[in-house]
């Protein structure tokens, strides 16, 4: 009788030297995902502040551009900066989650869908590949965008803290 081997399928497969490419993919990725999440918040900060703040306080403040003005001259560039650790640390991890899972999410909608090439999937299947990295890149936003909006309003938060705390 005949040995039958069964073969895997040519896509699961892997050489050391497509290895190597993958990995250094990932590696690319995340890079740039977290450079992209540093320009984005030295960039954006300031305007998260403001936006934070009048979610957090609607009644202190007119409007935007007197709440960045009074932050500005109250609390300096700091306080339009506050928050900025926690808000790096949020994008970076952000952003590196999105670009690394979203490669491997393509990669994985490609075996699925049994396409040759990522290049070859059409803009759903790339939405759902979109879709599974934002799933894990939730795990790191979410707490540290709490903590991130608390510093934000801090000093908000202490002013009307004062005020409310009867004097002994």
């Amino acid at each position: 009788m005949e040995k039958l081997e069964k073969k895997q399928p040519s896509s699961l497969v892997v050489s050391p030297t497509q290895n190597n490419i993958v990995l250094k993919r990932m590696l690319r990725d995340t890079t740039a995902g977290a450079l992209g999440g540093v320009a984005c918040v030295l960039g954006g900060q300031p305007f998260d502040t403001v936006k934070v703040k009048m979610q957090t306080f609607p009644h202190l403040y007119a409007n935007w551009y007197r709440c960045f003005l009074s932050t500005l001259k109250v609390e300096g560039l700091r306080g339009l900066y506050a928050g900025s650790i926690p808000a790096l640390t949020a994008m970076v991890g952000e952003n590196a989650t999105l670009f690394l899972f979203y490669g491997r999410c393509l990669s994985a909608v490609r075996y699925l869908t049994g396409k040759e090439k990522i290049e070859h999937l059409n803009v759903l299947e790339r939405a759902c590949a979109g879709s599974g990295a934002a799933f894990f890149s939730s795990f790191v936003l979410c707490p540290t965008e709490l903590v991130k909006c608390r510093l934000q309003a801090q000093h908000e938060l202490n002013f009307v803290a004062e005020k409310v705390t009867p004097k002994r």
